[in-house]
This record gives C-alpha cells, sequence and structure tokens, in this order.
C-alpha cells in the first residue's frame, strides 16, 4: 500500500513538471536591446539642426560675423591711410591756411553784410574790394626775411617789405579800424596801423603824411597816408607789415592771396 502511494505521488509530481515546462516552452525569447548611446543621439540631433540652420537666415548670421571682423581691417587701414596722407600733405596745408582764412573772413563780411533795399549797386559794390597799398605796380625793394641792415650793417629780421614809393598815396588794402598812429622810436618814423576782421593788422610805416587816427574806420581803398622818409631810412619808401592773430607773417603772400580770394569771390558771385 505504501508503495503504491508512493507511485501515485510520483506520477503526479511527474505530470505538473511536464505541464510546466510546456507553459514556458511556448514564450518565444527575445534577444536583448542595447542601450541607445546618447552621444550618438546627439550628432544625430545636431545634424537635423544644421540641416535646419543652413537656410538663408544661417548664412545672413554667419556673413553678418565675418564683416564685422573686415571692418575693423578696414577702419585700420584707413586709419593708418588717414595719418600717413596728413603728414603729407601738411605743408601743403599750410600753405592753403592763410588764402583760406581770408576767403573765409572776406566772405563772412559779404554775407553777414545788411542789404541795401530800393539801392541800385553798382558792380563794385556787389563783394568786397580790395586793393594794394599803392595805386602803382608794386616793387618789392627789401623781402621779407633775415637781411643785413642798411644802416647798421647787422643780420636782422626784417618783419615786413620795403616798397617803391617815392612820397605817394598808400591805401588800406581792406576794410578795417584804425588803431594806432605816431611815431616808431624803433626806426620806423611815422605811422599807422590798422585792424582788419580782429584778425589781420596792416602797419604802413616810414611816412610823410598820416590822415587818419586811432579809432576811425576807414574803408578797402581809402588814401590812409602818404608815403615818406622819415625815421631810420636811405630814402622814400614804404615799409609794409601784416601781422595774422599778433604773428608777423610775409606781406608778399598776404597780398597775392588778397588778390586770389577777391577774384575768387567775384566769380563765384557772379556765377
Amino acid at each position: 500500500m505504501k508503495i503504491l502511494t508512493a507511485y501515485c505521488i510520483i506520477g503526479i509530481f511527474f505530470s505538473f513538471n511536464c505541464s510546466l515546462y510546456g507553459q514556458f516552452n511556448t514564450i518565444t525569447p527575445t534577444s536583448p536591446q542595447k542601450a541607445e548611446n546618447p552621444q550618438v543621439a546627439n550628432k544625430t540631433e545636431e545634424t537635423k539642426n544644421l540641416k535646419k540652420q543652413t537656410g538663408k537666415k544661417f548664412w545672413k548670421n554667419l556673413l553678418n560675423g565675418t564683416r564685422k571682423v573686415d571692418l575693423k581691417k578696414e577702419l585700420d587701414s584707413l586709419k593708418t591711410m588717414i595719418k600717413e596722407n596728413s603728414i603729407s600733405n601738411s605743408k601743403k596745408w599750410d600753405m592753403q591756411k592763410l588764402k583760406d582764412s581770408l576767403i573765409l573772413e572776406l566772405q563772412g563780411q559779404f554775407i553777414n553784410k545788411a542789404p541795401h533795399d530800393f539801392r541800385k549797386r553798382s558792380a563794385e559794390d556787389e563783394y568786397p574790394k580790395i586793393t594794394m597799398p599803392l595805386d602803382r605796380s608794386i616793387s618789392v625793394t627789401s623781402p621779407y626775411g633775415t637781411r643785413v641792415h642798411p644802416i647798421s650793417g647787422t643780420f636782422r629780421m626784417h618783419n615786413g617789405i620795403d616798397l617803391k614809393a617815392y612820397y605817394e598815396n598808400v591805401y588800406a588794402v581792406m576794410d578795417g579800424i584804425v588803431t594806432e598812429t605816431g611815431w616808431d622810436p624803433m626806426g620806423g618814423g611815422h605811422f599807422i596801423k590798422v585792424k582788419h576782421y580782429n584778425r589781420f593788422e596792416t602797419a604802413y610805416l616810414h611816412l610823410s603824411e598820416i590822415y587818419y587816427k586811432a579809432g576811425e574806420f576807414v574803408k578797402a581803398g581809402f588814401v590812409i597816408a602818404k608815403s615818406g622818409n622819415s625815421g631810420n631810412s636811405t630814402g622814400a619808401h614804404l615799409h609794409f607789415a601784416v601781422r595774422e592773430n599778433g604773428k608777423y607773417i610775409n606781406p608778399v603772400r598776404f597780398l597775392n592771396e588778397l588778390l586770389e580770394a577777391n577774384e575768387w569771390l567775384a566769380a563765384s558771385y557772379h556765377n
């Protein structure tokens, strides 16, 4: 009986194992999947983004960035060029400074001049008048600069020019105010000085007669004095000197630039 019972238990156990094996055997095994690499995923995402960016906006931003670098280089080269050009043209600018200042001063006088209604103006009134200090061809007997003084025999700075003039009328070269008249104790004899536009001052020395006094207004072309032989002089002549902002300048260049400025103003007005 015990043996029969044992066989029954073994048979039941064997049947249970077979059924259990058959149940698990019906499940299809699957191969394990590898985890996705995050770097590969990021590269894929960047590629997608790059494809989206390679449009008009992308190239515009890229080129704009390049232009800023190129622009800086161009600005640097431009600064260098301007510096070199300004150095090379410094002498030319110095030569033009007097002419330009005269043109501006004369043009300003013409522009600021109050209009005269109901009056017919002559051609001479259309623009500021400029004259020479003598009513004759200008002949320079002693130039501006260092020279041997004709009386002392020493080297001295000649701050003006000597003009050939034998007791002749002396004219104001531009409109102005007489600032000083009198006797020059340094050898200039009788003199008269006229201020023009608060910038230039003309001086006329070795005079025989003076027709105006300090504070009086004179116009260009007015006879202000007569040349002579007063002071330290070897003969009748006119010493003519010019200061710009208190510094002596070459009167010959001043007179030449005056004539050019006058011609320029006349031509610009008629045009």
